[in-house]
């Protein structure tokens, strides 16, 4: 197993960083932080913004030109989620280990300047490209609980893997990572069977979502993209609320508010988002 330390930010692959982190900034109050930029060693520059009560980060990269693996994530898939980035406490004792448990650290140790870092490649890890790194400096001190944006976002809850193997999925995250599972489920109308699993280190949860019949809306995803990361949930203060600044903006909330057994929730469509479907729920 390999310990995480924490889960320090999910990324996302967009055309220009600054319309996305400006778009995400004003719906969702992902607080932009810095931005960085292509350099000898990169073909990518992006932005990095803060997530409101979760403790992680939401970076967004765009290619530097048209031979960027960026530029090809956008021509195959479009602009969506790309990577889970994850901080450990040694990166040589963490490519031994994987190298136990059968899979080849993606791209070997690699130094930006900044951090150490490896990679797990999606073939392996069952859909997620994941970023491991340990870094060269703690990183700065930021208002973790800024933000929220008109949507009234208090945190995010989960990211959510769309797989045809929820059983193989527990197993590999439990063993590689360390996650334990809390919930299980199976919605009939819906079409779909999930489980939910907590990460060691992070407010962030991770849920698995498998399809239980060819028109569920997990295996037309997958159809049309592959297994992979499929949604981000954020808890809102009021889910009828955040329909009506949607709505202001001239955003129609995906599904309308929707009453279910789970939580009332709602949706932001990737095409309203700039590529990522956003999951907004209320407690209570």
């Amino acid at each position: 197993m390999i310990p995480l330390k924490r889960i320090d930010h999910i990324s996302m692959g967009a055309p220009s960083w600054k319309a996305q982190a400006d778009l995400l900034e004003r719906l969702l109050g992902f607080k932009f932080l810095h931005s960085f930029q292509a350099g000898p060693h990169s073909d990518f520059s992006g932005s990095v913004s803060q997530v409101r009560g979760t403790g992680i980060e939401f970076e967004i990269i765009e290619p530097a030109g048209p031979k960027s693996f960026v530029q090809k994530f956008l021509d195959e898939q479009g602009p969506g989620l790309h990577h889970i980035t994850a901080e450990v406490h040694d990166l040589q004792a963490t490519c031994d280990a994987l190298e136990e448990m059968g899979i080849k650290p993606f791209g070997g140790i690699q130094d930006d300047g900044l951090w150490k870092l490896t990679y797990i490649h999606p073939r392996d890890s069952g859909g997620i490209l994941w970023q491991l790194f340990v870094p060269y400096r703690f990183p700065d001190e930021v208002d973790r609980d800024a933000g929220g944006g008109i949507v009234g976002l208090k945190r995010m809850d989960h990211v959510s893997l769309a797989t045809t193997g929820l059983k193989k999925q527990l197993e590999w995250q439990t063993k590689v990572f360390g996650m334990v599972q809390y919930s299980e489920w199976t919605d009939d109308s819906l079409g779909y069977t999930g489980a939910e699993m907590s990460i060691p280190g992070s407010l962030l949860n991770f849920e698995i979502i498998q399809p239980t019949r060819a028109d569920s809306f997990v295996q037309k995803f997958i159809d049309t993209r592959r297994p992979g990361m499929h949604h981000v949930c954020c808890e809102v203060e009021s889910v009828e609320a955040a329909a009506a600044a949607l709505r202001a903006e001239g955003i129609e909330p995906f599904g309308g508010v929707i009453e279910s057994n789970w939580r009332r929730h709602t949706f932001v469509h990737p095409k309203d988002s700039g590529g990522v479907l956003f999951q907004l729920f209320e407690e209570g």
